[in-house]
């Protein structure tokens, strides 16, 4: 009998390990974050928290380029073959809710203990009917992130109005060692980074792509934005690199300013002491005194594997104690309100502008048909690059894309 029950107790040990490795999920997670410092750094937090308290299951951290990854990533989903978390900006977020391509997180934000009002303001695009689709990773509200060191080296201060943003980049300016004074769109690249990287200068000047739901971008506000950025470029104030390379070139010490959100000093703080130690921050000095917010999002698309191990590993990431390594680590602004910890802002004042910039962010999402950014950007984008590099005339760019926008706009209410 004792040997019966030895068995017994034996198969059902091994009983339960089969069933255990059954149940035991390989979350596969693509994105171009993980190869980023800060943002692996927290990632792998997070990580290390989910598998260590949800036993057998693992994240497969997938690093992928940027360059083509939504493109790649919604082919993937449309296909019914999606990784089982996916990442997604602004109007990705509002295009997959609309289309109904994502699973609902309630489940997983009650796990955590969040209820949607505890969730900041960025999280509009991904609520539908009563219900969370997506979840931020991180949201970067948009303030001139500076470089105080070549600021205070070239004997200027942090500038308040145009022109005197206009003289500082001049000054700053020094082909003899490659370093400038800011950065803005400067080469061609995909129609989303064209879009991304010159929409917070448009907002800065009072302009936008969109008023509710209707194109605008012949506001002279829109146009007085766009003939700036062609100024600088046509001046030479600007580096001939793309968005990433400009990143890294901020981080390097060669550029005094850039319109971008907190995580770069999360760079800085990985890779450059110097640069690190010299940051400041101030609102851009544009006149219409509008800032932009990009936020990244995470959801599980419908069709996922592993969707429930996606989710509670999006419930790990709610947690208090993660939510505020969200602003030590990547240094930017979580998705719970009131996460924020304690004397992070005393130790980094800078950090205070974009704080204060996330209070009245606008998304860079166009207004009203947010679903459609995808396909708004590659209208957008092309229009700026003619303005640009084939030195097309503003007020005849903008008439020309006010047309494509408006009739777009119509194809869509048709259907």
């Amino acid at each position: 009998m004792k040997g019966t029950r030895l068995l017994l107790a034996m198969g059902c040990a091994a009983a339960l390990s089969v069933c255990a490795a059954a149940h035991a999920a390989e979350v596969a997670f693509p994105t171009w974050q993980w190869g980023e410092s800060s943002n692996a750094a927290f990632l792998n937090k997070v990580k290390g928290d989910f598998e260590k308290n949800n036993a057998g299951d693992t994240i497969k951290p997938i690093t992928v380029p940027y360059e083509g990854f939504f493109d790649k990533q919604y082919s993937e989903v449309r296909a019914g073959s999606p990784a089982d978390i996916v990442t997604l900006f602004d109007p990705d977020m509002g295009s997959f809710v609309k289309q109904g391509l994502l699973e609902p997180l309630d489940k997983y934000l009650a796990m955590a203990g969040v209820s949607a009002d505890q969730l900041s303001a960025s999280h509009k695009v991904a609520i539908k009917d009563g219900h969370v689709y997506g979840v931020a990773f991180q949201t970067n509200p948009r303030a001139l992130l500076v470089n105080g060191k070549l600021f205070k080296d070239a004997g200027v201060k942090l500038p308040t109005n145009v022109d005197e943003f206009l003289d500082a980049m001049k000054k700053i300016r020094n082909p003899a060692k490659q370093e400038f004074g800011f950065f803005s769109l400067s080469t061609s690249e995909a129609a989303d980074a064209t879009y991304i990287q010159t929409t917070p200068i448009v907002l800065g000047f009072g302009g936008s792509w969109f008023k509710a739901g209707k194109p605008t971008a012949t506001d002279p506000n829109t146009i007085a934005a766009l003939k700036f950025i062609k100024k600088i470029y046509d001046d030479g104030l600007v580096p001939r690199v793309n968005s990433i390379e400009a990143q890294q070139l901020f981080v390097n010490g060669k550029i005094g300013s850039f319109i971008v959100g907190p995580f770069l000093v999360g760079f800085a703080a990985e890779q450059n002491k110097e640069v690190y130690e010299n940051i400041e921050a101030t609102v851009p000095p544009f006149p219409g005194a509008q800032s932009a917010a990009v936020t990244v999002f995470l959801g599980i698309p419908k069709g996922a594997k592993n969707a429930d191990a996606a989710g509670r590993f999006i419930a790990t990431l709610l947690k208090p104690e993660m939510q505020q390594s969200v602003v030590e680590i990547i240094k930017a602004l979580p998705a719970v309100k009131g996460s924020i910890p304690a004397g992070f802002l005393d130790k980094n004042p800078w950090f205070g502008a974009f704080v204060k910039a996330g209070d009245h962010a606008v998304s860079y999402a166009p207004e009203g048909m947010e679903e459609y950014g995808p396909e708004i950007y590659n209208i957008i984008g092309p229009a700026i690059e003619d303005i640009l590099f084939n030195n097309k005339d503003v007020e005849q760019a903008t008439n020309d894309l006010q047309g494509e926008l408006e009739k777009f706009v119509a194809e869509k209410k048709a259907n």
